[in-house]
């Protein structure tokens, strides 16, 4: 296809303008020279093209002098940068002769410099340039990948650099997260109490911006040896969470089905029954599997960074629903031994809505239904102190 149209005439500044209104990543093209010298250009132009066959693009401009350096190489090394390598981006930007010089890096498998932290990289080599304009369209026919870490990239926008940040808005979750550590602390006594009278983790979890987040915990199991709860959070959708789902500050119910990704019918209609389960018991139980404790905690610890990425964010959802039949278990049998991972229970307001939860954690294993009554039991006695304690001083500070 042939582009007829005349050039038009569109003033510089106010096409940087808004064309800087929209985010781009940032990556640093590299290779070795033909002197066997390790270069490399950073480029906010980089865009895939075709899965069939794999191509990619950057654009270049046609004054670049690095470009024309790295243009009699064969190959060439995308490195996608992360959020946390901007010194390294404003580095190659800079007009430093050596730009390699500090730089850790080790060589791809086509020879080319791979930047140690990056995001991902590619090594391609040249399907076509092009002359359009004041750069060059560089495609690049894709001949080996490979993703690095697993954090969010770093990102361009408007003249500056920054990160993608998922989820909620972050002042909106911070409010609810002080209100809901504030209601926590007027737990802290029965937490506490919890904890050292079963020898187990106690905590305070709230519905915060779509997410349930522990608030307070207080850890005194023999049994526990991975890292402290105290900030984590998992999203609300199925299976967690549905204690809170339906009131103030949590998803209604549609909302919280809304989170599970492509779900049949099937998984619909099971974590509805789950849902309705908890409900009418009026507290919730989740099982140990076989081996899972330290994946899912590392999981859910990459979900509760402020930065997490949607990948992270996926995952954690796929392993919940990996999981989902060892929440709220249709029948709890009296003469099977359980390994239970987490019992809760409600912390109602005034009006009946759930402000908290209360949640019993690193128990000791193959439990009897017995033993899980009185573990429930002595839940709820501190779920309903709680509630008293928290009428109370919101009646004093109402007077």
């Amino acid at each position: 296809m042939q582009i007829l149209n005349p050039a038009r005439q569109i003033d510089g500044a106010r096409f940087r303008e808004v064309l800087g209104s929209y985010p781009t990543g940032v990556a640093i093209v590299t290779c070795m020279d033909e002197n066997g010298l390790a270069t490399g250009m950073v480029i906010g132009s980089f865009t895939s093209v075709s899965l069939d066959p794999p191509l990619i693009a950057y654009l270049p401009m046609k004054t670049s002098r690095t470009f024309a350096r790295m243009s009699g190489s064969s190959t060439f090394c995308v490195n996608i940068l992360a959020a946390d390598q901007e010194t390294i981006c404003q580095h190659f930007a800079s007009q430093v002769e050596d730009k390699f010089a500090g730089i850790a890096w080790h060589p791809s498998p086509a020879g080319n410099p791979v930047l140690d932290g990056v995001v991902a990289w590619i090594d391609c080599d040249y399907a076509s340039v092009t002359e359009v304009g004041d750069h060059y369209i560089v495609l690049g026919g894709a001949l080996d990948m490979q993703l690095e870490r697993d954090t969010a990239p770093l990102l361009f926008f408007q003249r500056g650099y920054g990160r993608f940040s998922p989820g909620p808005l972050v002042a909106a979750a911070e409010r609810e997260t002080i209100q809901a550590v504030r209601l926590a602390e007027m737990g802290r006594d029965e937490m506490e109490a919890v904890a050292t009278e079963l020898n187990a983790e106690c905590s305070i979890i709230a519905a915060v911006g779509g997410d349930v987040v522990y608030v307070a915990v207080e850890n005194c199991s023999p049994h526990w040896r991975l890292r402290s709860r105290l900030g984590f959070r998992v999203p609300c959708a199925p299976p967690l969470g549905p204690l809170f789902v339906g009131n103030p500050g949590a998803p209604a119910d549609s909302e919280w089905l809304k989170r599970l990704s492509r779900p049949d019918q099937e998984t619909i209609d099971s974590s509805l029954a789950q849902l309705e389960r908890v409900r009418s018991r009026g507290w919730s139980i989740s099982l140990q599997g076989p081996n899972d404790d330290e994946n899912l905690d590392e999981m859910v610890a990459l979900y509760s960074n402020p930065h997490r990425t949607p990948g992270q964010e996926r995952r954690l959802l796929a392993a919940a629903k990996e999981r989902a039949s060892l929440h709220e278990p249709d029948e709890l049998l009296e003469d099977v031994a359980y390994d239970v991972r987490h019992l809760s229970v409600p912390v109602h307001d005034a009006s009946g809505h759930v402000l908290l939860v209360l949640r019993l954690s690193a128990v000791p294993p193959r439990a009897d239904m017995h033993q899980i009554r009185q573990w429930l039991e002595r839940l709820q006695q501190s779920a309903a102190r709680l509630e008293k304690t928290i009428a109370s001083r919101r009646e004093q500070l109402r007077v």
